[in-house]
């Protein structure tokens, strides 16, 4: 072996190291496999002391847009004097490197308004949907705009009582977003209509692709029910009847070794269907688990999800995948939003507090907590290469280090 074949094995080697301890990138709504969970982010879940070590800080506008990301870049919406805000900001320094603006309503009716869904990278460019069912395609380096489309227009569709909030997902040569009965596709290179659903409310969950009988489909939250349709032409497969208060289905499915876990808040609750044949099949149903605007995160056969109405104050459990068993319930916490980092538990509390803890069957026993923010927080926190990214609903932002 020559010095610089060693040489450039010694590197590739170094560079899959890094990415290991850096983790998975964050590039659309629940990270790269849908599912609210980072791994191989080698972190220990525990911060240095009582004080976060805070990297940089900013203000985005009102919302309730979370975060993706590249090596780079870190983006988010808010909403600022009459319009919406595509914010691009240096992960160095909180910069702001880019900023895409367009005409919006604060549209504050029953809460503090704003975007309310999070963009979607997808190679060169980034796509942002807002809540008058407006889809932009931009320049995910400068911003510019690539196309437009106003998808409720040229569909044909109504718009969900708060407006459309569900991330776009982009699929193949497809992006997908929640709006009409069963959602409507879109060539993701020019923004024309592949197919659309029928003239009925949508819910406010993001679509979750979905293999059905060797077909490729996605599942869509309506008003009334989750659908599955397929990717091609949007026929539909199997319909669950799903009847929350307000039409507010808002929590993604989790679809999981054959099973689909749903959830609403409202008194709703929660079920679990096993899936395959002609119809999904009940396996269990509870009012244990009530997901008003966070989907659970599942692990190791257990859900960890945010129980109850956000406004009232909500409490952080634990239920058996399989039976739908409480394992456990934390009442004091007022989680605001989480996500899972490899197997630890990484918590906002509605008041800008960031609580880790081992994410496991036995019970809540947190390991570290630390304030990063004032102002009330309902949005998931982002964990991405070595950073957190946490927001308040009024767009104060900030980054906190881990890695060091």
């Amino acid at each position: 072996m020559t010095v610089a074949v060693r040489s450039v094995l010694f590197f590739t080697a170094c560079l899959l190291l890094l990415g290991i301890c850096q983790g998975e990138e964050w590039y659309r709504w629940r990270g790269p496999n849908l599912d609210g969970r980072t791994v191989q982010a080698n972190w220990s879940g525990r911060f240095r002391g009582d004080q976060a070590n805070i990297k940089w800080r900013a203000s985005v506008g009102t919302g309730f847009s979370s975060f993706v990301a590249t090596d780079e870049l870190v983006f988010t919406s808010g909403h600022i004097d009459g319009q919406t805000i595509v914010n691009a900001l240096s992960r160095e320094s909180g910069d702001v490197a880019w900023k895409f603006a367009f005409e919006a309503p604060l549209d504050d009716r029953d809460f503090e308004g704003g975007p309310t869904s999070t963009p979607t990278i997808d190679g060169p460019f980034i796509y942002v949907v807002s809540r008058l069912g407006e889809l932009f395609c931009l320049d995910r380096l400068t911003g510019q705009l690539s196309w437009k489309v106003n998808v409720a227009n040229q569909a044909d569709v109504r718009l969900p009582g708060w407006g459309c909030a569900g991330a776009p997902l982009v699929v193949g040569n497809l992006v997908i977003i929640n709006i009409g009965e069963s959602g409507v596709a879109l060539n993701k290179d020019d923004g024309r209509i592949v197919w659309r659903s029928e003239d009925r409310e949508s819910g406010y969950a993001t679509p979750v692709p979905l293999k059905s009988d060797e077909k490729d489909a996605v599942v869509i939250a309506s008003g009334k029910s989750y659908k599955a349709v397929t990717l091609e032409s949007g026929e539909e497969l199997w319909s669950i009847r799903w009847l929350t208060s307000f039409n507010c289905n808002a929590a993604d499915p989790i679809i999981h070794d054959g099973q689909m876990f749903l959830s609403s808040g409202y008194n709703r609750g929660a079920a679990l269907y096993q899936l395959g044949g002609t119809d999904p099949k009940v396996v269990w149903k509870s009012k244990e688990m009530k997901n008003q605007i966070h989907a659970s995160v599942l692990l190791d056969e257990s859900l960890f999800g945010i129980d109850g109405d956000m406004e009232a104050g909500a409490r952080f459990r634990c239920l058996d995948w399989g039976t739908g068993e409480v394992l456990w319930s934390e009442e004091e916490l007022r989680p605001g939003g989480f996500t899972l980092v490899d197997d630890a538990i990484l918590l906002l509390t509605e008041d800008g507090d960031l609580v880790t803890a081992p994410a496991t069957r036995q019970g809540w026993t947190p390991t570290s907590r630390v304030h990063v923010l004032d102002g009330k927080c309902w949005t998931a926190p982002v964990f991405s290469n070595g950073q957190i990214f946490c927001r308040t609903i009024q767009g104060e932002v900030v980054c906190v280090e881990v890695t060091q």
